[in-house]
């Protein structure tokens, strides 16, 4: 969990895009849930977020060359 916390609304919201994507076969992974409490609480930016994933993926792909 974030350090910072959330509120119930928030709460819902993440569990509403958790649900959704499960009925579509994408169940969401921990990293995911943390990086919506982390949005939702204020933590970090959309765009934050979305320059961590991309980096993340990135180093991997030239990992596996």
């Amino acid at each position: 969990m974030t350090s910072e916390s959330i509120g119930a609304k928030q709460e819902k919201m993440i569990e509403q895009v958790a649900a959704t994507m499960a009925l579509e076969n994408m169940p969401l992974s921990r990293d995911c849930y943390k990086n919506l409490r982390a949005m939702a609480s204020g933590e970090k930016t959309r765009e934050q977020v979305t320059r961590e994933i991309t980096t993340k993926f990135k180093k991997r792909m030239l990992e596996d060359g």
